[in-house]
């Protein structure tokens, strides 16, 4: 059996901004801090797919909670895709296809240096060049003045020269954030926590750790100023370039799906 007191990296910089953006479907007190613990054990293979995980009191006592507590993080994990429970076998760790990948949460309990994270970070930039330039299209007809406004206003507020890596990211955070919402598209609008948890994968792992250039006012202010201008082509086209520019400098163009 694993050592199930065996010690993952502490979170990265950053993931406190990404709660305080996005907030936590989590529970609260003794819950939640299990369900993180047993979370990043399970995605930094401490807890491997199709291991059984130790026994309901062996956890409760290495995770110093109840059994109680124990229950409902599981339960938790379990709806995340990420474990099975079974009378008679216990808690089985599941086949990482079978794990809800578009969940912030399960996202960001990965060390930033896991090699699982570049596949992950790899394909959802893809998903982002397919769906961000068209929500900046459809921002561009159909956001409000008051929308139009918050986009430019996060676009200008990036000052990637500046050091508070924090204020840097809120304004890019809202900025996405904000063309989401302008799109009036109740499908795009739930896409929001992941495209948030995308962003942050960058700060943390992406285009960043690679050069500062790609968070720059410049890509961003082209996207405002279409958006205000109300040219949905002009619009698309520079969000797909600003996408495909930080694609490149992250080097992921040569970097095939690797199915996690």
């Amino acid at each position: 059996m694993r050592n199930d007191d065996a010690q993952v990296a502490p979170q990265p910089k950053v993931s406190g901004l990404l709660r305080a953006v996005m907030g936590s479907a989590l529970p609260t007190g003794a819950t939640k801090i299990a369900v993180d613990d047993l979370g990043r054990r399970i995605a930094n293979d401490v807890y491997r797919p199709g291991e059984i995980m130790p026994t309901e009191p062996e956890l409760a006592v290495s995770l110093g909670v109840s059994r109680t507590t124990v229950r409902d993080a599981i339960k938790v994990l379990s709806g995340k895709g990420m474990v099975r429970t079974a009378r008679r076998y216990g808690t089985r760790v599941r086949p990482i296809e079978e794990w809800s990948l578009l969940d912030a949460e399960v996202v960001a309990w990965h060390e930033p240096t896991h090699p699982r994270l570049q596949s992950m970070f790899a394909e959802t930039t893809e998903l982002r060049g397919i769906i961000e330039p068209q929500a900046a299209a459809l921002a561009a007809v159909r956001a409000t003045d008051a929308q139009v406004a918050a986009i430019l206003d996060a676009a200008y507020a990036m000052h990637p020269n500046s050091g508070a890596v924090e204020d840097l990211f809120n304004a890019d955070c809202n900025f996405h954030a904000t063309i989401l919402e302008a799109t009036g598209n109740l499908m795009m609008r739930q896409l929001r926590p992941i495209i948030l948890t995308m962003l942050w994968i960058s700060y943390e792992y992406g285009v960043l750790a690679k050069s500062p250039e790609p968070v720059t006012r410049e890509g961003h202010i082209k996207v405002a100023e279409a958006i205000r201008a109300r040219d949905p082509s002009a619009a698309q086209i520079e969000m797909a370039k600003m996408l495909e520019f930080n694609r490149r400098t992250a080097g992921l163009e040569n970097l095939p799906s690797a199915g996690f």
